[in-house]
């Protein structure tokens, strides 16, 4: 039973792994559609002049921003394809590590989008933009949580790494 509550959950973290991958192509593919369109005004769609100036530039601050996007965006599909892995596999045969790297990398990443909007002077929905995609992690995070961390949880890549360790 515990091992179909994997499943269904790792597939949860899948499907936003994919979301985010596609994100990301859009980034590197489409960067001045995605500045215009979504990032200016999920950013700054509370304060129309920073939201005109964002989406008004000219060269060379547009090259600036497309580049900014693109490298955004290729680090976003790195960061996805990897927690895709993750979610595939380790997580699905219920190794401890999986649950703690996925849970860490989405803390991380929270934590600094927020302090940096915070410190950066974005406010409103575009301080919190990000705590949608949060929650979406934390659901299944959370719903594995017992799973993946009961005295009864031991995989045999779990005791191998435990009896190398004491050697």
């Amino acid at each position: 039973m515990q091992k179909s509550i994997a499943i269904f959950w790792s597939r949860w973290i899948l499907f936003l792994s994919l979301f985010l991958i596609i994100y990301g192509l859009a980034m590197v593919f489409v960067p001045k559609t995605m500045n215009h369109t979504f990032v200016g005004s999920l950013l700054f769609g509370n304060n129309e002049y920073l939201l005109s100036k964002f989406v008004s530039i000219d060269e060379p601050e547009a090259t600036f921003h497309n580049i900014l996007s693109g490298l955004l965006g290729t680090v976003t599909i790195g960061w996805a394809i990897q927690m895709a892995w993750i979610a595939y596999q380790p997580f699905r045969n219920g190794e401890t590590w999986a649950w703690n790297s996925l849970t860490m990398s989405v803390c991380a990443w929270a934590v600094f989008e927020f302090y940096f909007k915070l410190t950066d002077g974005i406010s409103g929905v575009g301080l919190f933009a990000h705590f949608g995609l949060l929650v979406a992690f934390a659901i299944p995070l959370s719903a594995t949580y017992r799973h993946f961390h009961s005295k009864n949880n031991v995989t045999e890549q779990d005791a191998a790494h435990e009896i190398s360790s004491r050697a």
